[in-house]
């Protein structure tokens, strides 16, 4: 059985040198966090390693005796702007390989509902890393959250896996629904179009895919795959378009690593025994995908150039995110029998001054040009895969914007005469 702890006292557990794996998402823990940040003068010469979700986790620690290290695998304002402690290590890295990348770890802090009269505790919203870490944490140390609902579909940890146990009781973190506009609502019914009955969705969640997977009441017997989703497929279920019976695999299941949303959406997803919650090993695994037939991946980037490759990460020089499970879920869409990789982005940023289809990319390579299948615009659609390197361009251009269709047309002459 674990030892009970205040909040106050998890700080004194954590000693130089060791290193602390963070759970995060929905289930960032973030009650042991505050303890972390009051007794910040106390800490130091730690090395922090947790898959932060943009949006949702802030990393506020402060400054310590002695620097400590956050290695993340996205990056991004808010987390330069809450991590005083060190330096930040941003490693590039797809998220089905960031398990195997971690190693033994001396202390994880995870979150949990508390547990039930067997003395099991459920991962609750957000399986994502845990069950695959728990088992190579030297100590775990558990926040046990009143308001954390047990799910059944989903993973359990016995109090015998935890050291220590930390009872606490917050809301959890919440995220705004997607706003639309004239503009979105163009590119929604583009890819909405390329969705067919008894298709299994995974989606982003930035503002696009969301839109998208909105958009698709008319449609029957979708089924769901992701690895993070949000309230736009509530209506989707409860209006019978979204039901699972079509799946290869997980036939009537809705699985997913974790949700986000607003409370309504968290107390719904509680009460249904149609979701599976999984850890990454199973949904972002190429094995499990290509087993998904029809598999429909919706994603989106910030710019795709004349050669079929995508930036999903930076901006201005600037690495604003990561590439998460974008290409886990691209290529998976390819090993799907019938599957497709829907990308999804506006034509022009920057109040229309700015083409988001470029000669060559501004920023990284996030999704390299043989695995880019369709690229989605207000314009229309391009379909990439098995054409050639002129006839991606050609198609590209045909969705950019009107304003910059010569430019990149004159571009990319430019490129092939040089």
């Amino acid at each position: 059985m674990p030892t009970a702890l205040t909040v106050s006292e998890v700080p004194a557990l954590l000693q130089p040198g060791m290193t602390v794996f963070v759970q995060g998402s929905i289930g960032q823990p973030q009650g042991l966090m505050q303890a972390l940040y009051n007794a910040s003068s106390q800490l130091g010469g730690l090395r922090f390693i947790t898959p932060l979700t943009p949006g949702m986790n802030h990393f506020a620690i402060g400054q310590g005796r002695e620097p400590s290290t956050c290695v993340t695998f996205f990056d991004y304002k808010e987390l330069r702007s809450s991590w005083q402690a060190g330096p930040i290590e941003f490693v590039p890295r797809h998220y089905s390989a960031i398990e195997p990348l971690l190693g033994r770890i001396d202390i994880g802090l995870i979150q949990l509902s508390p547990p039930d009269a067997d003395g099991m505790c459920s991962t609750g919203l957000s399986a994502d890393f845990v069950p695959d870490i728990v088992g190579r944490c030297d100590v775990v140390i558990a926040e046990l959250n009143a308001a954390m609902p047990p799910v059944a579909g989903g993973p359990r940890v016995s109090l015998e896996q935890i050291d220590y146990a930390v009872a606490v009781d917050y809301p959890l973190p919440t995220v705004a629904d997607p706003v639309a506009n004239a503009v979105t609502d163009k590119i929604a019914r583009n890819a909405a179009a390329l969705i067919r009955d008894g298709d299994t969705l995974q989606f982003g969640v930035g503002r696009l895919p969301q839109l998208v997977v909105g958009s698709l009441g008319h449609l029957n017997d979708l089924g769901l795959h992701s690895g993070l989703i949000s309230p736009v497929i509530q209506p989707l279920i409860e209006g019978g378009a979204m039901t699972g019976a079509r799946k290869s695999i997980d036939q009537g299941l809705h699985v997913t690593g974790a949700v986000c949303g607003d409370a309504a959406f968290y107390d719904w997803i509680a009460q249904r025994p149609d979701f599976a919650f999984r850890p990454v090993s199973y949904t972002h695994d190429c094995r499990t995908l290509a087993d998904l037939d029809n598999l429909v991946a919706i994603n989106s980037v910030l710019e795709v150039d004349l050669f079929g490759q995508a930036n999903a990460e930076t901006a201005g020089g600037r690495q604003i995110s990561g590439s998460g499970g974008l290409v886990d879920f691209v290529r998976g869409a390819h090993l799907s029998r019938g599957g497709r990789a829907i990308i999804c982005l506006q034509s022009t940023s920057g109040g229309g001054k700015r083409s988001n289809i470029v000669n060559r990319l501004n920023g990284v390579v996030t999704i390299c040009r043989t695995d880019l299948d369709i690229v989605v615009t207000e314009h229309g659609v391009a379909e990439l895969a098995d054409k050639s390197v002129e006839q991606r361009a050609e198609a590209l251009i045909g969705v950019a914007a009107p304003e910059f269709r010569n430019q990149l047309a004159e571009q990319w002459r430019a490129h092939q005469q040089a």
